[in-house]
């Protein structure tokens, strides 16, 4: 392979080359018409293999591809070619990163020599990229933790009043209609009290399980805290709503204590309101908490529904 005519600039390039070769990078020189006259080892182990011609930049660019070398194309080769070559030599210099079909990563520093010659030079960021993957996976891992409560696995208080804010606007804007229950499991202490903490931890991920077999795709339930729960039921008005809750509550098993083999039986009260025109996140759930504040009044394992446009009391009363 002719590599450099025998000039002063090309005896200066010579030099760079072979120090890059030493490097430990993959470095190739096409000339003008984009022909390969210089691959160091690393270049054609990576792009070429035991390749040795035509050594045009296209005839080595299906050869790869052929024989799963060098760049990953996930479309037809001849496409690639086409959208590549226009951008060969524009702009004179570029730097890109780029991913190879053996998994490694490069980052490619891309010179048009003053000869119109080409000069790549290939850096294994391998570690890198699998280092930056890491640290977004950890990141995404930290975000769901952050939304997700960690007993049940459901969206956390913060996280389902968000959803709540979010399915308030969707519902203003399409009035497709949107229900919002509170639900509270009955006589929770009592659990706790008879069977343990640690019984009690065990029949909320029940329940949060059982209603994530039970509700509809849409539907969204989370933990607001202790053992209550916000259920938004968006694209239903009332009736509906209260038909889902009382069929869920119809097919709940108890759940199985597997040390002593005993069942825990338990219910669960809800209360229900249908989002209206004004309403925001105070308003609406000050409706379904004295809705299921009604259920419990009435014995419990049941559900009520409110309708009327009540006014929120001030911050730091509760319900009574």
């Amino acid at each position: 392979m002719n590599v450099f005519p025998s000039d002063p600039d090309s005896e200066a390039l010579r030099g760079l080359v072979g120090a890059l070769t030493e490097s430990g990078q993959a470095v190739s020189l096409y000339d003008a018409e984009d022909r390969l006259r210089y691959a160091n080892t690393t270049y054609r182990d990576l792009f070429m293999g035991d390749y040795d011609g035509p050594l045009t930049f296209t005839d080595i660019l299906r050869h790869a591809n052929r024989n799963r070398l060098g760049v990953r194309i996930d479309d037809d080769i001849e496409a690639f070619i086409a959208r590549t070559l226009p951008r060969r030599r524009s702009p004179r210099r570029k730097s890109f990163e780029t991913d190879l079909v053996n998994g490694r990563w490069f980052w490619i520093e891309h010179t048009i020599l003053p000869n119109g010659w080409v000069l790549s030079v290939g850096a294994d960021i391998s570690t890198l990229k699998h280092n930056e993957k890491s640290l977004r996976q950890a990141h995404e891992a930290a975000l769901v933790a952050a939304r997700t409560d960690l007993l049940t696995d459901l969206p956390n208080r913060r996280h389902i009043l968000e959803h709540l804010d979010e399915a308030l606007v969707v519902d203003k804007q399409s009035a497709s209609g949107l229900c919002v229950a509170i639900i509270d499991i009955d006589h929770f202490k009592a659990v706790n009290d008879t069977y343990g903490h640690d019984a009690g931890d065990a029949v909320l991920r029940h329940f949060a399980q059982g209603c994530r077999e039970r509700l509809r795709d849409r539907d969204l339930l989370g933990r607001i805290g202790g053992e209550e729960f916000l259920l938004l039921l968006p694209g239903i008005r009332l009736s509906d709503a209260v038909g889902i809750i009382d069929r869920v509550r119809a097919g709940f098993p108890p759940h199985n204590l597997p040390d002593d083999a005993r069942d825990v039986r338990f219910t669960f009260s809800a209360g229900v309101t249908e989002a209206l025109p004004h309403d925001d996140r105070s308003s609406i759930l000050y409706r379904a908490d004295r809705a299921l504040y009604a259920a419990k009044a009435e014995g419990r394992n049941c559900t009520r529904i409110r309708f009327e446009n009540e006014i929120p009391p001030l911050r730091g009363e509760t319900r009574s």
